[in-house]
């Protein structure tokens, strides 16, 4: 794939309908993808950013609708030639009409991928979704949790073969810069997340950590039927354990928690207690059961996992966790200096408790 600089008309280019950003893609207008992405409070303060001024050091990246894996499906008008890859939110404000001087006619200037002489349309697609992930998942930008995940495992899927998922798990992160942990429990979480929306609701976008407490490891994702060695579902359909039930119950089983107040490191260290006690499908699906019926409340389990854990063992695990996030901050993406602030407000702190300590 070949980037190659050139001035486009803005109403020649149309917002992609399956960029991964929108989880679920449907066949609606450019004009209701235009309204639901103005949305946000962050596009709305990129649009008052436009609106000052436009600055094109980067650069939306489109391609022809043509190339476009799901080309026949495109909800495209005569206008279009063009599809985003990269640049969906600033397209939406350009076209919303809300900035002067930039009308349909305006030309942008763009990158356009070009698929290159004798390289196949399968080598051009997964170029494409590695130029979205770099611009989307390596850095906390446009796209959400759940809409990362699903991109990760778009890229996992494209080089599936017969390597070893930790193969393909570091090869992802070596691509787009990020942890390999990321990665695989990004992929086992957005597996798990796809399958329980099969067979019963799907987990809202604010209850996604919630999974965390069934993609831990490999004692809780072989408890709803994961393979060990491939982290892919068994064929929990016709097999005699209990696994379709088990998923079916997480939605509630979170929506309790919820409702008890429980947050999601908690709720996961609640689960794998019960996971680890309950060592077959049948024992851990009669206690769910038992939970969602009220006769084994989740809060009085909650209590006691509270009481068992001492103030060491818990700010342990809190520093460790904290230690992580701070390693893993983003000190090149655009918006990072805006929280200098915050960062020096913290290494105040640290510095107060350890003089503390030393003294």
């Amino acid at each position: 794939m070949k980037l190659i600089p050139k001035e486009v008309a803005i109403k020649e280019i149309m917002i992609d309908q399956y960029n991964p950003r929108f989880v679920n893609a449907k066949k609606v207008s450019q004009q209701e993808l235009i309204e639901f992405m103005l949305e946000s409070r962050s596009s709305k303060e990129l649009l008052r950013s436009l609106q000052e001024d436009i600055k094109w050091v980067n650069r939306i990246v489109i391609q022809k609708i043509e190339t476009h894996e799901k080309s026949d499906q495109i909800n495209k008008k005569d206008d279009h030639q063009y599809v985003t890859i990269e640049g969906n939110t600033r397209l939406a404000c350009l076209k919303s009409g809300k900035i002067n001087d930039y009308l349909d006619e305006t030309k942008i200037p763009i990158l356009l991928a070009h698929k290159e002489d004798g390289e196949s349309i399968e080598s051009f697609n997964k170029q494409v979704r590695i130029t979205q992930g770099i611009a989307n998942v390596t850095v906390v930008k446009e796209w959400k949790p759940i809409s990362k995940a699903k991109h990760l495992s778009i890229l996992y899927e494209d080089i599936k073969g017969t390597k070893k998922p930790a193969e393909l798990y570091k090869q992802i992160s070596n691509e787009l810069g990020i942890g390999v942990k990321e990665v695989r429990d990004s992929i086992i979480r957005y597996r798990i997340y796809c399958k329980i929306s099969e067979i019963s609701e799907t987990i809202a976008e604010a209850n996604w950590g919630y999974l965390e407490a069934f993609d831990k490891n490999i004692l809780t994702r072989s408890s709803i039927g994961l393979a060990s060695d491939t982290n892919e579902f068994l064929d929990i359909e016709n097999t005699e354990e209990n696994y379709s039930e088990i998923l079916a119950n997480i939605p509630d089983l979170i929506n309790n928690a919820i409702r008890s107040g429980i947050n999601t490191k908690l709720f996961r260290d609640i689960m794998h207690e019960i996971i680890k006690e309950n060592d077959t499908s049948e024992k851990l699906n009669d206690i769910i059961n038992d939970l969602l019926s009220d006769e084994n409340d989740i809060t009085l389990i909650s209590k006691k996992k509270k009481t068992e854990v001492s103030d060491k063992d818990y700010w342990n695990k809190e520093l460790d966790e904290i230690l992580n996030k701070v390693s893993n901050f983003p000190n090149m993406a655009e918006w990072a200096s805006e929280l200098s602030g915050k960062l020096k407000s913290i290494k105040s702190k640290i510095k107060k408790h350890i003089n503390v300590l030393e003294s």
